[in-house]
């Protein structure tokens, strides 16, 4: 009895052993099937940048062709833009990095101004501005010159200058223009400027006006606006001298806008108009040219 208990428990500890042996077998998962998760690593998007912004001249001339050549790195799209007075005026979609020829227009004064922007990923970018600057190739007819280079050079022109009690009448014949300057400041405009329409052959003045003792009616093209305009005879009054000929030289400055005008009085002084007609003043220069 004894021996078959025996033979029993052998036969019970193979047969456990050999279960045991399949379940490990069954559970055991080969190395080739087993997936292996790592964490996930975001790289941030780069910002754009502006390594390099260059032209190929330090300084240009108007009506001059330059270079213009920059580097940028990270950016998705780049624009050049033409700046008009600190406003953008024209401009280029180009390459990340490159060159490009421009023609400065030969009206052009003082500076030329670019600027380059580089647009990346998620709103990102980077700009930078370059500014070219112009020889001027005029010189004004006074000095001290104004800190700006003269649009044009001096307009020589016969000129005529009459006196009245509040202000004063300038004839330019070139530009067929005669400017009215006026001594209050009620208004907003400090002067004026009209076309001279008087021709040879018109009425010289108006018989019929007669002016006090000690002064003067207008004549020819200053009498024609100081008739027709009543604002301005009501501003200037009568005038208090005859108009006297002579000479005189007009220039103007070179700004995006709001520029200054200078015509050389007969007595060698500067009249200074400000811009948008504002008002005016009478310079004693050191020198006329």
């Amino acid at each position: 009895m004894f021996k078959r208990i025996g033979i029993l428990l052998v036969t019970f500890v193979l047969a456990t052993a050999v279960l045991s042996s399949v379940v490990w077998a069954e559970t055991a998962v080969p190395q080739s099937d087993v997936s292996v998760y790592l964490p996930l690593v975001f790289s941030p998007a780069q910002p754009p940048q502006i390594l390099s912004f260059t032209a190929n001249v330090p300084i240009a001339d108007p009506g001059e062709t330059i270079t213009l050549s920059w580097e940028t790195s990270h950016a998705t799209a780049v624009t050049l833009y033409h700046l008009v007075g600190g406003v953008f005026g024209s401009f280029w979609e180009v390459a990340p990095t490159g060159s490009m020829t421009y023609t400065i227009s030969t009206s052009s004064r003082n500076y030329e101004t670019f600027a380059l922007y580089a647009s990346g990923y998620e709103e990102m970018y980077a700009s930078a501005s370059l500014t070219v600057p112009l020889t001027c190739p005029f010189t004004w007819f006074f000095s001290p010159e104004p800190d700006v280079c003269p649009q044009e050079a001096a307009l020589l022109s016969a000129s005529a200058e009459q006196q009245f009690e509040h202000g004063v009448m300038i004839w330019v014949g070139e530009e067929d223009r005669i400017y009215v300057l006026y001594d209050d400041t009620i208004y907003t405009d400090g002067w004026n400027a009209f076309t001279d329409e008087w021709q040879e052959g018109d009425p010289v003045d108006d018989p019929t006006i007669v002016p006090p003792p000690g002064f003067y009616q207008p004549q020819r093209g200053f009498g024609l606006i100081w008739r027709e305009q009543p604002m301005v005879r009501d501003r200037l009054g009568w005038a208090v001298a005859p108009e006297a000929g002579g000479d005189t030289a007009v220039q103007r400055t070179s700004y995006y806008k709001y520029n200054h005008t200078y015509l050389k009085a007969l007595d060698n002084n500067v009249w200074h108009l400000f811009p948008e007609r504002s008002d005016w003043e009478k310079l004693v220069p050191d020198t006329i040219n």
